[in-house]
């Protein structure tokens, strides 16, 4: 198992899937991203459309999108991850998604599977997309910008792409893969929001739900927390910048052959 399957799967284990119960007050000046990114998957959707989530944690992101499409699978790399979203499809009842421990990079899955593959803050393998996609379908990826959580990261001095705020943005950088892999980019957004926890604890829970901090430890890192803490708590609670983007393309329709 690798080290971010480790990870969720210790998250799952300990909190009952992929979400935080840390309470806050969120502010979305460019739109909440889930949403918009539910919006446009739904829209991508068909009765007779198959759909590939790749990294579904615990498949409740996927469960909401699933009943505009015929036959939907999940896929993760965390069996404990996936024990979670199994639960919720049963409690859903949505009898045409499936859930399956996969790899990203060899789905094993035919060439031309999917209508739509999407990944929420999971892993993008360019090449392996392009082979399990039909010609003419979409892949959705939705990644954490360079500015993510900035001064929380520079106060710990260490954290997910940490440092990559002063190089080329990690978008233009995905679309580029993409790109590169026969894929036709038709859109780049970007989100900026801010999240305001009600508490240093419900921060500190989030920090546990979420691998923002790498190996995050409380009592370790307690002098950088209270510091970020000390530091940018308003009236509205303890801040945190956020950083995410999306970026959607369609691998180009099948040529038909020439019979001139």
């Amino acid at each position: 198992m690798t080290m971010d399957a480790e990870f969720y799967s210790r998250v799952a284990e300990r909190f009952g899937g992929y979400f935080s119960d840390a309470r806050s007050t969120d502010v979305f000046a460019d739109g909440r991203p889930d949403t918009v990114f539910d919006e446009l998957a739904t829209a991508l959707g068909a009765p007779h459309a198959r759909l590939l989530d790749v990294g579904c944690a615990d498949g409740r992101s996927l469960l909401r999108i699933s009943p505009a499409y015929g036959a939907v699978t999940g896929m993760d790399l965390s069996p404990s991850m996936l024990e979670c979203a199994e639960r919720y499809r049963a409690e859903a009842g949505l009898s045409h998604v499936t859930f399956e421990l996969r790899d990203a990079a060899d789905t094993g899955l035919p060439d031309g599977y999917a209508d739509v593959v999407t990944s929420r803050r999971g892993p993008l393998i360019t090449r392996e997309f392009e082979r399990v996609l039909r010609p003419g379908g979409f892949v959705m990826y939705m990644g954490i910008g360079e500015q993510d959580a900035r001064e929380l990261k520079e106060e710990f001095g260490r954290g997910q792409d940490f440092g990559s705020w002063n190089g080329r943005p990690l978008s233009e950088g995905i679309a580029e893969e993409l790109s590169d892999a026969g894929f036709v980019v038709t859109r780049n957004q970007a989100f900026r929001f801010e999240e305001f926890y009600h508490s240093a604890d419900d921060l500190d829970t989030f920090l546990h739900q979420v691998p923002i901090i790498d190996n995050y430890d409380p009592a370790a890192d307690k002098k950088a927390f209270d510091r970020y803490v000390t530091a940018v708590s308003v009236d509205e609670g303890v801040r945190l910048s956020r950083h995410w983007f999306m970026v959607q393309a369609q691998k180009p329709a099948a040529v038909e052959p020439s019979h001139s």
